[in-house]
């Protein structure tokens, strides 16, 4: 009898990559492994040390920190190899947080504007209704919200990390525990007893006891009592709507944040702190030439985009899970790849593209 591990950056091996479909056969995958690691330290001599870093991560990735140590019986059988669904979209729609704590701050403001010629169509949920305005420009601002009593905002947090992947090792060692957990990022990413499992105080202040009492050190609680919230308003023509969802599409390929163009569409929407995050609802593609400049450098030449446009697209759909606490999928920091739309567009990122049908990123079995 096999006991089947949970899949993690821990213990998956070559032959189990969800993300990259390779082919079928050991002299393939060894050949591929070789280029790879050729691709890395030729990019650092060239001085691409960003994306010859983006290289050893695939690297170390395909041969996994268990692969070593995994018995040849434990691989699954060749024909096994996980295929992209036929029914996957090539080109998916994906969200990316672009403001992440837009309120955190009172003089915290948003300017939107259509392009030359266009116009904004803005949807606002008020009440389970849905408002629509038709406008060339808004501008979102915050105003604090007092509440009528004052009310408790309180937090387990079982552990904190510098990185997701050592966040989300952790959280799946809390789950082998039998805790439900989620994982968010106020600062440093931390490891959440799950809010809407642990919904009462006294259930939570019970956990952190028996916690503490097993000898755990790290869980602590924390607690802010509030006294106001900050409160959302989309200006358009002069007025003032207060109001925590707003979708905002346009007749362009792109929209005007701040002076910077972004493809798609935007939301604005509360998070898991109090605050509201711009979203920015992006098709992949779109997403790619935005992200590729900013990875590898305005002047790399274009083997080296075409190879950095593959890592970007399979670290992209790799890490969709990042921020479902917040209800999106991912930042436009350095904690994912960085993203500022298509500001400061670069002819060969523009040219790049080997077809997603060709990237070995488009796998999305789980």
């Amino acid at each position: 009898m096999s006991l089947q591990r949970p899949l993690t950056h821990r213990n998956f091996h070559p032959f189990s990559l969800p993300s990259l479909a390779f082919p079928p056969n050991a002299l393939c995958f060894a050949l591929c492994l070789l280029c790879l690691t050729f691709c890395c330290l030729k990019f650092r001599l060239l001085g691409f040390r960003l994306l010859g870093l983006r290289c050893s991560r695939l690297v170390w990735m395909l041969l996994g920190r268990q692969a070593w140590r995994s018995p040849v019986s434990a691989l699954p059988p060749f024909g096994s190899l996980p295929r992209r669904s036929p029914n996957a979209p090539l080109d998916p729609e994906i969200k990316v947080g672009i403001i992440q704590r837009f309120g955190a701050n009172a003089k915290d403001k948003i300017e939107v504007k259509a392009n030359a010629g266009d116009q904004l169509t803005v949807k606002m949920v008020h009440e389970a209704k849905t408002e629509t305005l038709q406008t060339d420009k808004l501008t979102f601002d915050i105003q604090p919200k007092p509440l009528p009593q004052p009310q408790l905002s309180e937090q387990l947090v079982l552990s904190t990390h510098r990185s997701f992947e050592s966040a989300e090792d952790s959280a799946n060692q809390w789950r082998a525990r039998g805790i439900e957990v989620e994982l968010a990022q106020p600062d440093t990413w931390e490891v959440w007893a799950k809010r809407d499992v642990y919904s009462i105080p006294v259930v939570r202040r019970m956990l952190l006891n028996n916690l503490k009492a097993e000898g755990y050190g790290l869980p602590y609680m924390k607690s802010t009592v509030l006294q106001s919230v900050p409160q959302a308003g989309v200006v358009v023509n002069f007025y003032r709507y207060n109001r925590d969802e707003v979708e905002i599409s346009g007749g362009a390929k792109t929209l005007l944040v701040n002076g910077a163009p972004y493809p798609g569409k935007l939301r604005l929407q509360r998070n898991a702190y109090g605050s509201y995050t711009l979203v920015n609802k992006v098709q992949v593609e779109d997403y790619l030439r935005g992200v590729v400049p900013h990875e590898i450098g305005p002047s790399a030449p274009m083997a080296a985009v075409e190879a950095q446009t593959i890592l970007a697209r399979t670290y992209a759909l790799r890490n969709l899970r990042r921020f479902t606490v917040d209800n999106y999928e991912m930042c436009a920091t350095t904690q994912c790849q960085v993203y500022f739309g298509w500001k400061d567009p670069v002819p060969t990122a523009d040219q790049r593209s080997p077809t997603p049908e060709a990237s070995c990123s488009l796998t999305t079995t789980n």
